[in-house]
Order: C-alpha cells, then structure tokens, then sequence
C-alpha cells in the first residue's frame, strides 16, 4: 500500500488509517473527486475504531488514468479488488453522490452478504431522467454537461463545485474543492460522466433487504434532488433516513459536524450485526 493493482492492471492509489484489526469501512468518492472529500473522516473515525480504506477510483486523484472502465460494474470489481488485496472480511461501505450508485452496485454485483452496512450520503441512484426515475438530468442538460467537460474542463469543475453547496464556505476552500476534480484525468472526467449518466441502480434496490442502509441527503442538493433521495430511502428495503435542512449535496461540508455525528451513530448500530 498505497497502491493495489485490479485484475486488468489498473494501479490505484488506496488511503488507509486506522487500526489494522479495526472496524473496516470502505469510502467511496464521487465524480470527478477523489478521496480527500473524506478528509475529516478520515481523521476522526480511526480514534473510534475504524480502519479506514478510502481509494481514488480509477482516473482520478493518484490512480492510473484508465482509458476504459468507469462504469459502475467495473467500479464494484475495483472495490472487490480492494477487499481481496486488504483481505477483508465483513466491512461497512458508504458511497457519495456517484459513489453511491457504485456502492449499491457492488452490494448487488459481489453479495450484499460481505456487507455489514451501506451508508448512502447525497446518492446518485440515476442522473438520467426515466420514467421510473424522474428526478435527474434530460438529453440536453447531459450533452451539455459532457461537452463542457471536453471544451473546458477547469471551468466546468469550477462550475460544478458552486452547485455542490447550500451554506456559505470561503474562496479558499471553494479552490481547494474545485482543485480536487482538476487533480483527475481529463479521461476520467470525460469518461466517468458519461458511465455515470448512463447508470441506473434504481432496479437493484430490493435485493438489498435485510441489509443495514442509511440515505443521507441536504434538502437543498441541486445536483441529486431531495426528491430522489426520499425515494431512494422509500425503496430501499427498511433504510433509515438522515435528512439536512441545511445542506446542499456537499453535506458532509455543509452541516459537517451533524453529519459526522449521524455517520457515527449509524456506523455504530449497523456493526454490531455483522
């Protein structure tokens, strides 16, 4: 570590804190970020017990810029790969916006049973738009968003962090955020949202009954409406909701402490059934 290699070679770089022996959780980042998103987690739930495993996903932060492979069924490979290389048992896993979508993927895709809890934080379930999904983006606001990643990727990041929040935060932070996507690939922004818009995990949620699940979504988000997100929580057998008044998509910085606290609990209740 910090690197693993994935069964088709790709290299990426994978952060872990905490103690060896324990609770392990496995954060995912969404696009076209990487997994400083997790930076105050990451300094805090070691202290509590938490082994920490925060990967880059492929072609972006410090792994390989893969010129193939976003979609989600290669996402959920890469995070097996992971728990194969750490060799994990039974571990906790929360995902955030496209993460989330990868996250539920995985679940499905590798058997919810290695699962002890699925944390769900601002989940992008589809960003398309469908009859059964009628909360995300139409043809046009996808093309458009796609071009504008090809044309001028540094203004569509820029642009893009300023809809990831509700609440107030400094230039300086607002550059820092927005240099996280500038640290991906133009590959992996180019091609992570075009597997994105093109996911749907809606169709999987029930065969994650009986599973630990928490929904956690800002009522303001402008990128997964509060919408989605209660019907994500709806059709997510027995999931528990964490609703933020205050909070846009980035609500892990919007109302960062009351996250922190109801990850924590939520954490906490689900590994005692592992």
């Amino acid at each position: 570590m910090p690197y693993i290699e994935t069964r088709d070679g790709t290299a990426l770089y994978v952060h872990v804190s905490g103690p060896s022996e324990g609770v392990p959780l496995l954060l995912v980042h969404g696009w076209p970020l990487n997994h400083r998103i997790f930076d105050a987690q990451l300094a805090r739930l070691p202290a509590l017990g938490y082994r920490c495993i925060a990967p880059d996903l492929r072609g972006f932060g410090r792994s390989d810029a893969a010129w193939n492979g976003y979609s989600h069924d290669q996402t959920a490979d890469d995070l097996e790969d992971i728990r194969q290389s750490l060799r994990l048992g039974r571990f906790l896993l929360a995902g955030f916006s496209t993460g989330g979508g990868a996250a539920i993927r995985y679940a499905v895709r590798h058997g919810r049973q290695k699962l002890a809890g699925l944390a769900l934080v601002s989940a992008a379930v589809s960003l398309a738009k469908s009859a059964e999904w009628p909360h995300g983006l139409n043809a046009a606001q996808t093309k458009d968003l796609i071009d504008k990643a090809k044309a001028d990727r540094p203004a569509m990041v820029t642009g893009y962090a300023k809809q990831m929040f509700y609440r107030y935060h400094s230039p300086e932070f607002m550059s820092w955020f927005a240099s996280l996507g500038l640290e991906a690939s133009l590959a992996g922004t180019v091609s992570g949202a075009e597997a994105a818009l093109a996911e749907d995990s809606s169709g999987e949620l029930n065969r994650l009954a009986g599973l630990p699940s928490a929904v956690f979504y800002g009522v303001h988000d402008r990128i997964v409406p509060r919408a989605a997100s209660e019907q994500l929580a709806a059709a997510l057998p027995g999931a528990a909701a964490y609703r933020f008044e205050k909070s846009g998509h980035g609500l892990l910085f919007d109302e960062a402490e009351l996250f922190q606290r109801r990850l924590e609990d939520f954490l906490a209740a689900a590994w005692p059934q592992a």
